[in-house]
Order: C-alpha cells, then sequence, then structure tokens
C-alpha cells in the first residue's frame, strides 16, 4: 500500500498517462497509424487507475507501471515517419515526468528509445539521410542536443535532491538520537531534582505533624507549597516531553471511577482556598463501577482542568458532571466541566492548545504556571484516544467537554443504595442566597441526578415554609440544609434532629456546637458523599474522607518494612512518613545490605529504590526473590524511585515488583499501594491525630464528605491515672506515638472506637470455631493494645494467638472470657477518660 502523503504525486503521474494516451489515441487515429494499438493504450491507462484508486501494489511497482506505459507509447510514437522532427519535444516531456520520480534509470531508458528511434528512421524508414536537408539536418542535430541536455539537467535535478534527502535523513537521525539521549537526560534529571524535592516535601511533612509554633507552622507550609510547586512543574516538563516524542505509553487496568473522583476532590479542597467557591461533583450513579482505562492520567486531565477553573474563578462555582455512554468496545466516559469565570474569546480559544500559551500573560497576570497545562491535558487525552473541546461565551465562564474510551471490567452500578426504597429526603436552600443562577442550576442538577439515578423519594424547599409543608405532607427520613440556613433558627434543626437525619452542607472550617444529634457534610459536595451517608456507610468511607483532607486515615500497626536507598535523606523521609502510619521502618544504603537483612528477618514490605551503584533495584530484587530457595516469592516488593517517565510503571511490574510509588512520595499514592499489598487484618482504620483544642469540635470532614463525630475532651493529664489504674502503661503508650499526646489520645479514641465491633468478630468466631481467623485477630488485638500501653491485655492475646495458631481448643474456651472482661476493662478506662 503507497502512503498517503505519496497520493498528489501520482494522481499526477496517473493525469499525464491519462492526458498523453489520449493525445496519442487522438494522432493514431487521425493519421490512420495502427489502429489495433488504441485498445492496448486504453488498456493501459485503465491499469493506471485501478492501480490508482485500489492502492494496490507498492511504490515501486507503480512506478513502474506509469513509465512502461509511457515508455511504450512513446516508442510508438516515435517509430512513424511523420513523427521524426517532434521525437525530441515528447522525449523532453518524458524526461520531466521521470525527473519527478527521482528515478536515473528511466532517463536513460528514455534516452536510449530515442536513440533507437533515430536509428530506426535511418536504417528502415530512410528519413534520416547522409544527402537530407541541410534544414532536416539541423533540426535533427538540435533535437538530439536538447534531448541530451534534457537528460543532463533533470540528471543534475535528481542527484541535488538526493544529496539534500540524504543531509535531511542524516539531520533527522540526529534528531532522533537527540530525542533519545533527551530522554535519557530527562530520566536523570527527574531523579537527581526530585532527591532534594522529596526531602523538602517529605521533612516539612514530618515537621508539620509536631507540635510548633504558629510562626514555624506558616513558615513550614510555605516551604511545603514551594516543593509541591516545583514538583509539580517539573512533572509537567516530563509529560510535556513524552508528548511531543510520542513516548506516551497509557496504561490499561482495572480502577474505580469513585477512586479517580476522591483524588479530584482532594485537590480541589486544598486548591480552593483562596475565593471559597461552589463546587459541585456530579456523577451518574449507573456508571459502570470498575472501568479499563488508566486512572492516573484521567485524574492528571482532570486536575489541569480544574486548576485552570480554579484560577480564572473568581465568583459562583464549579461544576463537575461524569456520565458514560455504552459502546460495543466498552463505552465512552464523558466528562463535563463548567465554571462561572472569566470566560475566553475566540482568538484565546484557538491559541489555548499553543504551548506556553496563557491567556493573561504579561506582568500583571495572577496565576502562575509555565503554560503546559492544556497542552499536556490534550496530550494525555490523545494517547487514551480521547478528545477534550473547549467552549466560551465570552465573558460567561468556559465549558470543558472530554470524552475518553474505556473498557468495563464491572458493570453493576457505582453508587448504590441498600434501602433506596425506605428513604424520603428533602432538600433545603435558598436560591437568592447564590450570586450565579448558574450555581442554583449546579445543585439543582446534582439532587435531580441523585434521585433519579438512586430511586430515591426527594423534594427540594426554596424556604422555611416550604421544609414545613414537606414535614407535614411526607414521611421524611433525611433533611439536608446549608449552613446558611442552619445558623437561622439552629434551635428548630437541633430540635428536628431527635425525629429524622438532619444533614449539614457547611464549609470545611465549620463545626456543631458539643453535643449536637446533627450530621455534617462538609465541601466540596459530591453524589458520592451524600450515597455514603445515605447508606450509612459513614464510619467504613472514613478512609477515602481522611485521605482526602490530607490526614492520617489509618495505622499498619505491627508492620515492619524495609526502606533501600542510596541517598540518606530519603531514607530519613521514608522513615518519617512511613512511621507516622505506625509502621515499624527500617533502612539500609545498598542492594547488598537489603539481601543481609532480608536473609536475617523476615518483613511485610520492602521499598525499593530503583536506581542505585552496585546492585540496583532490578537486581536487589532478583536475588531477594532468591534468597532461601524462594521463601519470598510472595513478599511485596514496591519500586521507589524519582524515574517517573511514562511507562515506568509497566517497566516495574514486568521486572516482578508488586506495586510502584514515584518520588516525592503522596500519601494518596501511598496509602492506595499499601491497602492493596497489606493483608486486611493489618490495616487498622481511624481518624488522624489532633489537638486538645479539636477534640471539643465534630470530627472535620473531607471534601468528599464526613459526619461528624463528638469527641472527649482533654484538658490535662490528669485523666491519664484512670488509664494506669486499668493497667496501661502509658508511658509505653507515648513512646509508641512518638511522644506525642495528641497522636495517643487518638489512638485511645481509635482503640475504643473499634472494640464493640472487634468484640462482635471474636464472639463470632469464638462460637463458630473458626480457629485460624481467631488467631488473625487475636494478632491484630495484640499490636493495638500493645501500642495504647495494654500490656496486659496485649500478652494474654498473644497467648490465645498462639492457642489459634496451634489448635489449643480447651486453652481458648478456658481464657476467653477473660480476656473479653479484660478487653472491657480498658475500654472503659479509655470511655472515662
Amino acid at each position: 500500500m503507497r502512503a498517503e502523503e505519496q497520493t498528489s504525486k501520482y494522481l499526477l503521474l496517473a493525469g499525464t498517462v491519462t492526458v498523453f494516451s489520449g493525445m496519442l489515441t487522438l494522432v493514431t487515429m487521425v493519421m490512420a497509424w495502427e489502429i489495433w494499438m488504441v485498445p492496448l493504450i486504453a488498456g493501459g491507462v485503465f491499469c493506471v487507475w485501478f492501480f490508482h484508486i485500489g492502492r494496490v501494489g507498492s511504490e515501486i511497482f507503480y512506478e513502474n507501471l506509469c513509465a512502461g506505459v509511457l515508455l511504450v507509447e512513446f516508442f510508438f510514437f516515435g517509430v512513424h515517419r511523420i513523427s521524426l522532427f517532434d521525437i525530441p519535444a515528447v522525449a523532453c516531456i518524458m524526461i520531466l515526468v521521470f525527473s519527478m520520480l527521482d528515478r536515473r534509470r528511466l532517463l536513460y531508458m528514455t534516452a536510449v528509445l530515442y536513440v533507437l528511434e533515430l536509428l530506426y528512421h535511418a536504417l528502415f524508414l530512410h528519413t534520416v539521410t547522409h544527402d537530407m536537408g541541410m534544414q532536416d539536418a539541423v533540426r535533427v542535430g538540435l533535437g538530439i542536443v536538447v534531448t541530451a541536455g534534457a537528460v543532463e539537467i533533470a540528471r543534475y535535478r535528481i542527484n541535488r535532491r538526493r544529496e539534500a534527502r540524504q543531509r535531511y535523513d542524516a539531520a533527522f537521525a540526529q534528531l532522533e538520537t537527540a530525542g533519545r539521549q533527551n530522554a535519557v537526560f530527562l530520566s536523570n534529571v527527574s531523579h537527581e531534582l526530585r532527591t532534594p524535592i522529596n526531602m523538602v516535601i517529605g521533612l516539612s511533612e514530618v515537621v508539620l505533624e509536631k507540635d510548633i509554633s504558629s510562626k514555624i507552622r506558616e513558615n513550614m507550609e510555605s516551604i511545603q507549597m514551594a516543593g509541591k510547586r516545583l514538583s509539580s512543574q517539573i512533572n509537567n516538563m516530563i509529560d510535556y516531553t513524552e508528548i511531543v516524542e510520542n513516548t506516551l505509553i497509557p496504561a490499561k487496568e482495572e480502577y474505580m471511577i469513585t477512586s479517580v473522583l476522591n483524588d479530584v476532590i482532594t485537590m480541589t479542597a486544598i486548591q480552593d482556598g483562596r475565593h471559597r467557591l461552589e463546587m459541585v461533583f456530579d456523577i451518574n450513579p449507573k456508571i459502570p463501577s470498575v472501568l479499563i482505562g488508566d486512572a492516573e492520567k484521567i485524574s492528571h486531565v482532570l486536575k489541569i482542568l480544574l486548576e485552570n477553573s480554579i484560577k480564572f474563578t473568581e465568583e459562583g462555582g464549579i461544576n463537575v458532571c461524569i456520565e458514560f455512554r455504552q459502546e460495543s468496545y466498552g463505552g465512552n466516559l464523558v466528562i463535563d466541566i463548567y465554571d462561572t469565570g472569566i470566560g475566553m474569546t475566540d482568538s484565546q480559544l484557538m491559541q489555548m492548545y499553543d504551548a506556553f500559551y496563557q491567556a493573561d500573560s504579561g506582568s500583571s497576570r495572577f496565576s502562575g504556571g509555565l503554560g503546559l497545562g492544556i497542552p499536556i491535558a490534550r496530550g494525555l487525552l490523545h494517547a487514551m484516544g480521547g478528545f477534550v473541546h473547549f467552549d466560551s461565551k465570552g465573558q460567561e465562564g468556559l465549558e470543558a467537554h472530554i470524552s475518553i474510551p474505556q473498557g468495563v471490567a464491572d458493570d453493576t452500578p457505582s453508587i448504590t443504595l441498600s434501602n433506596a426504597d425506605q428513604l424520603c429526603i428533602a432538600c433545603y436552600f435558598r436560591p437568592e442566597k447564590y450570586s450565579s443562577d448558574e450555581v442554583r442550576r449546579y445543585y439543582d442538577k446534582l439532587i435531580l441526578r441523585l434521585v433519579e439515578g438512586l430511586g430515591i423519594e426527594g423534594y427540594q424547599a426554596h424556604n422555611f415554609e416550604g421544609l414545613q409543608k414537606l414535614q407535614r405532607s411526607h414521611d421524611l427520613t433525611h433533611v439536608f440544609i446549608a449552613q446558611a440556613e442552619y445558623e437561622e433558627n439552629c434551635s428548630y434543626y437541633e430540635e428536628l434532629a431527635d425525629t429524622l437525619r438532619v444533614v449539614v452542607i457547611a464549609e470545611r472550617d465549620f463545626f456543631l456546637s458539643r453535643g449536637s444529634s446533627l450530621l455534617v457534610v462538609h465541601k466540596p459536595i459530591s453524589a458520592l458523599s451524600i450515597a455514603n451517608l445515605l447508606n450509612g456507610e459513614v464510619k467504613e468511607k472514613r478512609f477515602e474522607e481522611a485521605q482526602a483532607a490530607g490526614r492520617r486515615p489509618f495505622y499498619c500497626v505491627g508492620v515492619r518494612v524495609l526502606v533501600v536507598d542510596d541517598e540518606e535523606m530519603n531514607l530519613v523521609v521514608a522513615k518519617g512518613v512511613l512511621g507516622s502510619y505506625g509502621i515499624q521502618v527500617e533502612t539500609c544504603l545498598s542492594g547488598k545490605e537489603a539481601l543481609e537483612r532480608c536473609a536475617g528477618m523476615s518483613y511485610d514490605i520492602v521499598f525499593l529504590d530503583h536506581m542505585m551503584p552496585g546492585f540496583d533495584g532490578v537486581e536487589t530484587l532478583r536475588r531477594i526473590r532468591e534468597i532461601n530457595n524462594g521463601i519470598y516469592q510472595d513478599l511485596p516488593v514496591v519500586a521507589l524511585t524519582a524515574n517517573t517517565i511514562s511507562g515506568a510503571r509497566e517497566m516495574f511490574r514486568n521486572e516482578g515488583f508488586n506495586e510502584f510509588i514515584p518520588k516525592p512520595i503522596e500519601r494518596a499514592v501511598l496509602e492506595r499501594v499499601l491497602r492493596r499489598v497489606l493483608p486486611k487484618y493489618c490495616i487498622q482504620y481511624g481518624a488522624e491525630p489532633r489537638g486538645p483544642e479539636d477534640l471539643v469540635q465534630e470530627e472535620e470532614a473531607a471534601p468528599g464528605g464526613t459526619v461528624g463525630l463528638e469527641a472527649p475532651v482533654v484538658e490535662d493529664e490528669a485523666p491519664f491515672v484512670c488509664l494506669e489504674r486499668a493497667g496501661i502503661n502509658v508511658e509505653m503508650g507515648l513512646d509508641y506515638c512518638c511522644r506525642e499526646e495528641e497522636f495517643y489520645l487518638e489512638m485511645l479514641r481509635m482503640f475504643c472506637f473499634q472494640s464493640e465491633e472487634r468484640k462482635e468478630e471474636l464472639d463470632f468466631l469464638y462460637e463458630d470455631s473458626n480457629w485460624e481467623d481467631y488467631a488473625i485477630k487475636m494478632h491484630a488485638l495484640k499490636s493495638t493494645s500493645l501500642t495504647i500501653g495494654a500490656e496486659e491485655l496485649s500478652a494474654y492475646a498473644k497467648t490465645l494467638e498462639q492457642a489459634g495458631k496451634n489448635g489449643d481448643v480447651e486453652y481458648i474456651r478456658e481464657n476467653h472470657l477473660k480476656l473479653m472482661e479484660m478487653y472491657k476493662t480498658v475500654c472503659e478506662s479509655i470511655v472515662g477518660l
């Protein structure tokens, strides 16, 4: 098949053959030459067009076909007596056509045919003789000279073009080599730049978790923000280079769109701190729960576009609508983003795809960045087979419409309610308080989508009297009100909460008074957070919500990990970040030392840096898998590296790594990996450590929406006495919590919070005689008890754990009730605190 770019040249060639053949046919019929030649000429033209239209055969074949037809027709024209003096003109036309093909051999064949035709005229037709007139001899000689000159000129042009093409090919090869070198350079630069940035971001995060003065906290937050911004710009430069070089490799992995939405909500909650925009995330509940595609790239595109909307929206709001359209190959993920910002002109819309273009460029512009966001978003979408289209009506905001082909792994709805037929909700928002009509429409669409998509009975009230009317006429189960509406009549809603669920949609810094029976969902508001609340899954969903707020949502008590990196400061960061999850962290500086550690100690996870002197990450992994005849074949090994060139994840997985975490370490990514590779019993869910001043308020919710929970008040260290009376070693508990009293209080609260569920699980396994799982639960209780300093309870749980492993049923039946009583005593002492 011939290439597309050759079509115009071959169209011209086919046209030339057709015109020449047509003229020759006309001459043949007028001059009464051999008529039998006409069908042959017509057949030749037919073949030329047949192969041209059908694009059958190679380029060389088609060129030879056209050249053959022309040469045959040229020879036929030249062997007639009357054509002697016209042969040079036709030969020059042939030479011109063949020079277009850069085929010197065809030039020589034309010249040889011309000579043969002259010989034919001299030997058989006797039109060229020694006694021909002077005028005829001059015409013949001039024809020879012109033809020879034409051949030489054409040959010269072909040579020049070939030389130019060789120079271009050499230059292109150099560019390709430079491109490959550039990719290697970027990989190395990425690694070198990310190492100090990882240090800045990681250590600042560790310091921010300490009890420091407000001034130092402000400075550390500025340092952390600067580090994250620089890290983001490095990522953008690498992404842009990959897009330009066409080396971007999208993944095809199963993912949950709700997880992507949570990541995006996390970013917007942090970004939207300046204008307090109304952020509404509207997802169709019927979207398939598990899709197949590149979740990270989709999340990156959404973050870029939302950052752009937040930058240029001073007031009003932003609406994200997510749909899914079924197709034969799976479907299209359709995402529409609307904002009430400054919008764009037609000329700006035309230029916004250009690299480094910024609509507010100049010394007075208020937004930062390199101007790579939109080109990167478009490049990522193009690599995934999708596209983005922008639309704007002057100064009335910007619309972004995205479509991405995705596979479907599980077509069950992503959001469902277990008791939809039992719910009846009312939403009370006064529309006049919103300055923009668009924001009112955002909320109306969200409510309508939830009611229709989840199959629940729902109503809206736009004034207080309307809400009271709904109460009288319907059996409501939930009432959703805005913060402003709540603050206008607090006592009424507190009283109403005695008969049904009252939920306040509030800003992130809003807290209910202590003892309030209301629930709180913090902005940004999303369909997912509302559905979680209606399902009563607040406790189970606290991980996603806490993660969205940037907090420590769970602990991995009793987990031992080994971190291997040749940079000591990376080890400091890893130890600080992983240690904040209750993980026991050991470190070493080389692959060789890692092998020695693994041979003498068992670990739950190993984090390996990819680029190390001596044994690199891949070689170290291979040797770890071979230790003691392969006892570490199933050990989770995670690549911890600054190499984020596209395709790195696939490369590491092909090498045998279980997961891949880029530097600098992001908590959201780390937590996903920990949940994925660790057994469920190793993960203890709970809220983040909090200060005494926070414990008197409702638990702060994440952007996805969280219900506030009351917390105990601790004013000094005196309450710790009740713990010591119950046999809890407070000093040990504080040591486990890095001497942070706030962290220790939270661990106590989490221990007590989970106790009822743990007791039910232990009693169920005991009555079911499931001693294997009973031992696992006892192992978890042993670890968590020791973390808070409950040494006696931990020791007792350890004996029952061993009994469960050994199948000592008699010992378990004799001591189970005693342990449960001890467990109850410890929890009661914490409740007293």
